[in-house]
């Protein structure tokens, strides 16, 4: 297998993401370019559940901008692929035919199941970590896996991500406590819908930018601590609470970005750790993509 590269594009409901990965004969990969594009399409869904035309070019126009860079790489390589809001949309046919009339580009649509089971790939094939349950809060979406000596045993994808949980119980600038205990009593009896999580006492492994975003203000307040418990997390979901949304860029680690969502994020992986009860909560580096690029590449190059 010669040193090659291949482009991947994530179509997520947050953020469109372009990865470009450089494979070496080894079957190991490394990311040698990044660029992320905060469109949150979530936001362009009717009340149809169709992706709007508005939507629609701003995902062909960042598209085009990708393709520049493909260009640029001589990439022969490149796999799509689109998760919840995607997914989600009625319209996603005519969505899927009109960006590959327009760009040339073909995404293939995870089902619930790959969405869940690529960021598992991610995970285990990443970390030294037995058994555990994996977390990828996205924008439109929530995927939780559950493996035992490495192996998928459960998975779920639930229909709320930061973006929709932030619409539906957090908007305004200052959240008042009715408002954060409907989040959390939604949340709970989200997850203890699952009798297989109820008291699973595994390690949480999260995945993504909610994971992301909690994991760095941790570090921030407690040095290069990496495992956190859930009073940790607590401590950080207090501290981010009590400020207003504007207010909350003066936390360190903390992306502007997401200062509107970050409270729904840390709350579904805080939930998830109670009902869970699990001893830490660790972020893994390696998200979907890596899980994506490990297996459609990599695992099946290396066979042939």
């Amino acid at each position: 297998m010669k040193e090659n590269l291949v482009a991947l594009i994530d179509l997520g409901s947050n953020s469109i993401r372009l990865v470009v990965y450089k494979i070496n004969h080894q079957g190991n990969f490394k990311e040698v370019e990044k660029v992320k594009v905060p469109a949150r399409l979530i936001n362009h869904i009717d009340i149809q559940d169709k992706l709007t035309g508005e939507g629609l070019k701003l995902v062909i126009n960042t598209l085009l901008e990708f393709k520049k860079i493909i260009r640029a790489y001589q990439i022969s390589r490149v796999i799509g692929f689109a998760t919840a809001v995607i997914r989600q949309s009625t319209n996603k046919r005519k969505i899927l035919e009109e960006i590959n009339k327009q760009t040339g580009f073909s995404f293939r649509v995870f089902s619930e199941y790959e969405e869940a089971y690529y960021g598992y790939v991610g995970v285990v094939h990443s970390m030294d970590i037995g058994n555990g349950i994996t977390i990828d809060t996205g924008g439109g979406s929530t995927e939780i896996t559950l493996f035992q000596d490495q192996k998928l045993v459960h998975y779920y994808s639930f229909p709320f991500g930061a973006i929709t949980l932030d619409r539906d119980f957090t908007k305004g600038e200052h959240l008042s406590d009715k408002q954060l205990a409907r989040l959390k009593y939604y949340l709970t009896t989200q997850f203890e819908s699952l009798s297989w999580l109820n008291q699973a006492r595994y390690p949480v492994i999260g995945i993504g930018g909610s994971a992301r975003s909690l994991a760095r203000v941790f570090q921030k307040q407690r040095g290069n601590k990496t495992k956190m418990k859930a009073y940790d997390i607590q401590k950080v979901f207090a501290t981010i609470a009590s400020l207003s949304t504007s207010k909350r860029s003066k936390i360190k680690g903390l992306s502007k970005k997401r200062q509107d969502i970050i409270i729904p994020g840390v709350q579904t992986i805080l939930t998830l750790m109670e009902v869970v009860e699990a001893p830490y909560f660790v972020y893994s580096e390696k998200t979907i993509r890596d899980g994506v690029v490990y297996e459609e590449v990599v695992r099946k190059t290396v066979k042939n």
